[in-house]
This record gives structure tokens, sequence and C-alpha cells, in this order.
């Protein structure tokens, strides 16, 4: 019995954890990621239209966004926003859309991928930095060895 109470003492503990570092990603997420404040289908316009928390308005046309295309204008009105506005929830359609992803999708340019992979490089985490520190002590990243390619009879880099 103590065995067993101290494994569940063990798994609360890592729940916990895990529900703290999940928090937190989800935290920097919302302010590096756009999410909606708000969101109304509009049926004169045949839109989707998304108030995001930082300000901005997006009205999408239904056409351009696959999962919505053959919807009814009823379903369609009953767009709900999820948790902290990361997703936008169809409950007749039994469907979900990130709001990051579907902005993603649309705007997919050089621009915006660059913008995302800046982000994307600033996230840090305790295992990046440590296996940064180990690569450190071993000299840092390994060289190339050249070597002699049978097919080609040239050097080529391993």
């Amino acid at each position: 019995m103590r065995r067993l109470d101290s494994r569940l003492g063990w798994i609360e503990k890592e729940l916990r954890a895990n529900f703290a570092r999940a928090s937190r990603a989800g935290r920097r997420a919302a302010k590096a990621e756009p999410r909606a404040a708000f969101a109304a289908y509009r049926s004169q316009e045949r839109a989707l239209r998304i108030e995001l928390t930082n300000g901005a308005t997006i009205t999408l046309p239904v056409k351009l966004i696959s999962a919505l295309k053959g919807a009814s204008p009823k379903d369609l009105r009953a767009v709900e926003v999820l948790g902290r506005g990361g997703g936008l929830h169809w409950e007749g359609l039994d469907l979900d859309l990130s709001v990051p992803g579907l902005l993603s999708s649309l705007f997919s340019g050089p621009e915006w991928l660059a913008a995302l992979g800046r982000i994307g490089g600033r996230n840090s985490s305790a295992a990046k930095a440590a296996a940064a520190r180990r690569s450190g002590r071993k000299g840092g990243r390994p060289r190339t060895r050249a070597r002699k390619d049978p097919v080609r009879g040239r050097f080529a880099a391993e």
C-alpha cells in the first residue's frame, strides 16, 4: 500500500509540473500568435469576420476556407471562439479551426513565414540550453572530413 501511495504522489507531482509547463507555453503563445477576441459570420458578404486581440479585424470570404465551403449560413452563424482565442468552433459542423493556422495558411508569403521563424527562433528551453552547453564542451559543431567518393573519384565532405 505504501508503494502505491508513493507512486500516486509521484504521478500527481508530474501532472502538476506538466500543467504548469503547458500553462507557461500557452501564455507565451498568446503573446506571440494571433488570437481571436470575437468572431461572427456575415451572411450578406458570405464572409467570416474575426476581431483579433491585438485590435486588428480580418474579414475572410468563406470560399477561401475549404472546411467551410459547403456549410449553410445557419451553421456558419453558430461560430464560437475557443479558450483564449486560439481556435474557432462550429458545433453543428463538428469543426474546430486554429486561428494562427487559419491566418498563416492565408498569409503564407515569405514575409509572413520569416516573421514566424523569428518568433520560433526566440523560443528557448532548459533542454535547448543544456544541449548547447554540452555541444560547446565538445568543441562546438563537428568539422566535416573530406573523403574520396568511390563512384566519382573526387573528394566530398562527409
